[in-house]
């Protein structure tokens, strides 16, 4: 059995109460046909939320990598609870694990939800996995990975249950089974491959990207077999990876488009983003039934006719040069993204997607002096 951390979180740690010096009120403008995208403060800058996941209670959560923490918003009350995760290191030959002071920018940066009643996370730091119940008190458990140093990136639940993690360190993916906890590595055939992302298909195998050798990546859940197929455009740099319809859709950051390919035919095609050096990272598909990418650097979120195969629209991101990456579809059916520079999500909310829910004022929002100082290990 892989050694284990395990923190219980206070309640004043665990919970952002609204007071004097911590709380925060922000009211998200009316979404609307002339403007659909609302962005919701949720910390300082200095916490870079980087990811964003939907949970079955309709809460969505969020990561704030260099706070090292994991955020809950209730989209029914606007209450935001944040978790923090241990600063702990494993370090080999030594037999126990060493507690660090303050916080170290190197946190989680993906998350899944593989249906135990816990969410899933990768911790870089502390080269491990994590989990704890989507209902308090939020006990934060993590597993160290075999292969030291080996830095968990990417992370979802497959078609068979398991979780699989891309160790892009250490070209590996480790295999996890989120009931028994046993881990299981499997080596990637490409050296230095970069293997990112990971998505379950619809075809018996787990999809990933390798970003340094622009390749696709099928392994098979039953025999573990793995067949890798090049991106045909060059330094496409593929970073994020889904599967629809059987088909499997991915972002190329280095060449502006997203990228197709077809299991069935083995063919690539691609859909290019009208604006230039837009670098997109996430991709996700909406109720509506179309594509939707954030353009980090390009700062909007674009909209893509898969059918037609080209972007139909494009939506400004409000903040300048907040970076949004890592979008996904929330539970309330509108389409988030973390803004990784301004410590805020974007919502993004059309006509198409029905009756607009909304989003109730949020409070619990950490500020630029509470995570400057938990930066400086000062802080609680």
């Amino acid at each position: 059995m892989p050694a284990t951390i395990v923190r219980r979180t206070a309640a004043s740690a665990a919970i952002a109460v609204v007071g004097a010096t911590a709380a925060f009120m922000g009211q998200p403008s009316a979404a609307s046909a002339s403007a659909p995208v609302t962005e919701i403060t949720v910390s300082s800058p200095l916490a870079q939320p980087c990811n964003v996941q939907a949970a079955p209670d309709g809460s969505q959560w969020f990561i704030e990598h260099g706070a090292r923490r994991l955020g809950r918003i209730d989209l029914h009350t606007g209450v935001i609870v944040t978790v923090d995760l241990p600063n702990v290191t494993v370090v080999p030959h030594l037999p126990v694990a060493v507690q660090l002071p303050g916080a170290f920018p190197i946190g989680p940066c993906d998350m899944t939800v593989p249906g135990d009643g816990n969410l899933w996370f990768n911790d870089q730091y502390n080269n491990a996995v994590g989990y704890l119940s989507l209902r308090p008190p939020y006990v934060v458990h993590e597993i160290v990975l075999p292969t030291p140093y080996s830095v968990p990136m990417s992370m979802a639940t497959g078609a068979d249950g398991n979780i699989y993690v891309t160790q892009t360190a250490s070209n590996q993916i480790a295999e996890i089974n989120p009931q028994t906890h046993a881990v299981s590595e499997i080596s990637v055939p490409t050296p230095v491959s970069g293997i990112i992302g990971g998505v379950a298909g619809q075809d018996g195998a787990h999809w990933f990207v390798e970003i340094a050798a622009n390749k696709l990546l099928r392994l098979d859940y039953r025999t573990h077999a793995i067949r890798e197929y090049t991106v045909p455009v060059p330094a496409a740099l593929p970073f994020v990876v889904r599967s629809y319809g059987g088909q499997i859709w991915f972002t190329e950051s280095g060449a502006d488009a997203i990228g197709h390919f077809d299991p069935a035919t083995g063919r690539f095609s691609a859909v290019s983003l009208p604006t230039p050096a837009s670098v997109p990272i996430g991709v996700t598909r909406g109720v509506d039934g179309f594509l939707y990418t954030d353009e980090s650097v390009g700062n909007k979120i674009a909209r893509i006719d898969p059918v037609a195969m080209k972007v139909v629209a494009e939506y400004p991101v409000p903040t300048p040069g907040a970076f949004p990456d890592e979008m996904k579809t929330g539970p309330d059916g509108a389409i988030w993204a973390p803004e990784f520079l301004a410590g805020k999500l974007v919502r993004l909310w059309l006509p198409a997607f029905g009756t607009d829910p909304g989003v109730p004022p949020v409070s619990g929002a950490t500020t630029l002096a509470q995570d400057a100082a938990r930066l400086l290990g000062v802080g609680p």
